[in-house]
């Protein structure tokens, strides 16, 4: 009876197979980073989407027509849109009712989110303007969607409201109310 060599993988076999792993896992790393930040600049877009439809709601149900007016103190920054249980007053006036503010004004990271409309005691005209973590997406020129903002300012030369968002030379999403 003949004994049969029994044959393993080499040294050299074996490093070659962890290398290409290694490498594998490192590419799939890459592009989950990317598609979670596209993930919760999605989430931010609905948010801005959600207050855009509960400003609406709200503009129906007053008397005289008005949006939630800025605070005086925000002047032409608009006010911040917080997280946590509550939004910020003047979208405080729309949580319960309209809104819930854990759906629309959540938000775990530091990105600037801010309101804004046209004036004071009366409020015909809002901006909704939240900064998004992806820089990849393609800008528009009018209307809602993706704008880039430049020293300091989102830069809307098509539309009466534009805001101070405090975003620098990032893109931010924003919401025009009414067009």
């Amino acid at each position: 009876m003949k004994l049969r060599k029994l044959r393993g993988f080499t040294l050299i076999e074996l490093l070659v197979v962890i290398a290409i792993i290694g490498i594998l896992a490192a590419l799939i790393i890459v592009s989950l980073t990317g598609a979670r930040a596209k993930a919760q600049d999605t989430q931010r877009k609905n948010n801005a989407r959600n207050l855009n439809t509960a400003l609406e709601q709200y503009y129906l149900d007053q008397s005289p027509a008005s949006y939630a007016t800025n605070a005086t103190s925000a002047g032409v920054d608009g006010v911040s849109i917080i997280n946590g249980a509550t939004c910020t007053a003047p979208l405080a006036s729309l949580v319960s009712t309209y809104i819930t503010a854990a759906t629309a004004c959540q938000d775990p990271t530091t990105l600037v989110r801010r309101y804004l409309t046209d004036a004071t005691p009366v409020a015909t005209k809002y901006t909704i303007v939240w900064s998004l973590a992806a820089q990849t997406e393609g800008v528009v020129n009018t209307g809602n969607g993706v704008y880039t903002a430049a020293s300091g300012v989102v830069d809307t030369p098509n539309e009466d409201t534009t805001s101070s968002s405090g975003i620098s030379g990032a893109r931010a999403f924003v919401v025009y109310g009414p067009q």
